[in-house]
């Protein structure tokens, strides 16, 4: 009895294309992981891998730490905090506009000023910078201005890591509802961000000792 060779021919066939198809893919990873440590060499796929590795490492400081609960904010309906706070609240970040939401029954006043309080969290050691790009901002860590009017430009601060520093954010005159006010720093390894909830706590006795 004969046997066709035909469904034979076939696997062959279709043997031959899947080696094919594996040679072409694997040339094309060969080729893509060959030229990358020369594509590495120039400036600017350096500067887009060293910006990667400092978020991942940005992303990794404020998950390791979601324990903090933000700063007090005290909102005064003057100028420089003058008189008592109409609003005293948390605020998980310092990341707003000029807009404040005032008690029922009150105006939001012409000229309005705020601080923000508490202790802040330094997830790596090294020297930071901190931002304050809002007008009439100034940032102080240890009582010390480090940003913002009155602060020496391009300040570094030494902090370590793990530690609790006292920090204080006062905007003396309210910017326009347009104007941000940040708390930001540029960590030790070089990426520039808002401080984050995790690394924040108001002013009270309840946060932990810093460990020496």
């Amino acid at each position: 009895m004969r046997i066709s060779s035909t469904p034979s021919r076939r696997i062959l066939v279709g043997t031959a294309l899947t080696l094919v198809a594996a040679s072409v893919a694997a040339l094309l990873v060969w080729r893509h992981v060959g030229s990358a440590p020369a594509q590495r060499e120039g400036a600017g796929d350096r500067m887009s891998a060293e910006l990667l590795r400092a978020a991942e490492r940005a992303d990794i400081c404020t998950a390791a730490n979601a324990v903090g609960t933000g700063l007090r904010a005290e909102y005064f309906s003057g100028t420089d905090l003058r008189g008592t706070a109409q609003v005293v609240r948390v605020d998980e970040v310092v990341d707003f506009d000029g807009a404040v939401q005032w008690p029922a029954g009150t105006s939001a006043p012409a000229a309005a000023s705020v601080r923000w309080s508490g202790w802040i969290k330094a997830p790596l050691s090294g020297k930071y910078r901190f931002h304050a790009d809002a007008p009439h901002m100034r940032v102080l860590v240890a009582r010390k201005v480090v940003a913002g009017e009155g602060a020496t430009a391009g300040e570094l601060v030494e902090l370590a890591a793990g530690r609790f520093y006292p920090v204080e954010v006062v905007v003396s005159q309210l910017p326009t509802a347009d104007q941000r006010i940040r708390l930001e720093w540029t960590a030790p390894h070089g990426a520039r961000y808002v401080v984050p909830k995790a690394l924040l706590n108001p002013p009270t006795e309840t946060v932990a000792a810093p460990r020496v």
